[in-house]
């Protein structure tokens, strides 16, 4: 089966305020989620068997290309994101604020969308859409 490699893609989108060990928290916990709850035509084969007949797990088949941007960019494509119906995972400042899952819901249940901070973002789909979107933002080094 073949497909197009350029027609979708991963973003992530991490702020540059944040420390290394905190950006990385972020991205795995993205990554993770928007690897379960993404469409799952874009994952590669389930299994991959090596010459010495072992099990590798695969990964997905696009691209995946971490940038950086303000916390005040991030939110902007978070709400454009979400108006476009574009899957998008994302990281509040409640995620860093709480020590688990069930506080973090309770914690989300009382904020409003306008004062929600986003330290960063996974958007998963087709590549033109999200490039519109994120085209103007650097590789997050």
């Amino acid at each position: 089966m073949t497909y197009d490699y350029k027609e979708k893609k991963i973003v992530a989108i991490v702020s540059n305020e944040l420390q290394p060990g905190m950006a990385m928290n972020a991205l795995g916990h993205l990554a993770f989620s928007a690897g379960r709850y993404s469409d799952q035509s874009m994952m590669g084969k389930e299994k991959i068997i090596d010459s010495d007949n072992k099990a590798h797990t695969g990964i997905s088949k696009y691209p995946f290309i971490v940038l950086k941007a303000t916390k005040d960019e991030i939110k902007d494509i978070v709400k454009q994101a979400k108006a476009k119906n574009i899957f998008i995972v994302d990281y509040p400042q409640e995620m860093f604020d709480t020590g688990h899952d069930d506080e973090l819901v309770a914690a989300l249940s009382k904020a409003k969308e306008p004062a929600i901070t986003y330290h960063a973002a996974v958007i998963v789909g087709n590549a033109e859409e999200i490039k519109k979107l994120t085209g103007h933002l650097k590789l997050y080094r």
